[in-house]
């Protein structure tokens, strides 16, 4: 699938974690006893007509948020996954890209001229089997990559409320334990979900009932099929953006 190119020129303000992530607590009722909540509404639009699975849409267009929020033009991308969307949205935006389906072969990172501002890693993964020692794997190797402006995304897909299969709450039972113990802090928490509608919504300082009801159903979409994603986001800094 091709993402659209950047919709944020380079010589605009664009959308960063200081700013796209609250900076205060205020009254958000967290996870992970200190960690805010966001909940990001993204409509399904997309310009590949051959793709119609809002699944794949979600992918395709949360990758280009996620570039444009935490990285700028000539920045480095690292991706655990290979993922496809997430190399197309690199490339249309200036970024460089590598991928590292091992997290044993770290050591090809020389191939990069920027130290990477992003990585990304998906759980459960699709390269690797699903175990302890995967976990810390993952996670370990992400640190090695990290510098104090490096941003971590775990992109952890689990069942719906309701529904049969691993929850997020089940996932992230295996996942911070490991990243606390890799020296990563947890510093946010994103629930992303796609639906029909014509327009993106961003809530912070969510409830946790609010990011429930945003992974059962899209608002706006009344009897249709929705999408889900959480988004663990870690800096290797000791003490937490917050």
């Amino acid at each position: 699938m091709t993402a659209l190119p950047n919709s944020v020129p380079d010589d605009e303000p664009r959308p960063n974690p200081s700013t796209d992530a609250p900076n205060t607590h205020g009254d958000a009722i967290l996870v992970g006893g200190d960690v805010p909540i966001a909940v990001w509404r993204l409509d399904d639009r997309d310009d590949d007509p051959l793709a119609p699975d809002p699944g794949t849409r979600l992918a395709s267009r949360l990758a280009q948020r996620l570039i444009l929020v935490y990285t700028q033009r000539g920045d480095a991308v690292v991706d655990f996954d290979s993922d496809p969307h997430l190399q197309t949205a690199s490339a249309n935006t200036f970024r460089s890209y590598l991928s590292i389906t091992d997290p044993g072969d770290v050591a090809d990172l020389d191939s990069l001229a920027e130290p990477a501002s992003l990585v990304v890693l998906r759980w459960p993964p699709q390269h690797a089997g699903r175990t302890q020692t995967s976990i810390a794997d993952l996670f370990g190797a992400c640190r090695l990559i990290m510098t104090a402006d490096t941003w971590a995304i775990a992109a952890v897909s689990s069942a719906a409320p309701g529904q049969p299969g691993t929850t997020c709450a089940e996932h992230l039972g295996e996942l911070l334990p490991a990243a606390r113990a890799a020296g990563l802090t947890h510093i946010l928490q994103i629930v992303a979900v796609t639906g029909p509608g014509n327009g993106d919504q961003f809530l912070y300082y969510a409830t946790r009932a609010e990011a429930d009801a945003a992974r059962h159903a899209w608002p706006a979409g009344a009897g249709a099929e929705s999408y889900h994603v959480d988004l663990l986001v870690f800096t290797n800094r000791r003490t937490a953006v917050a």
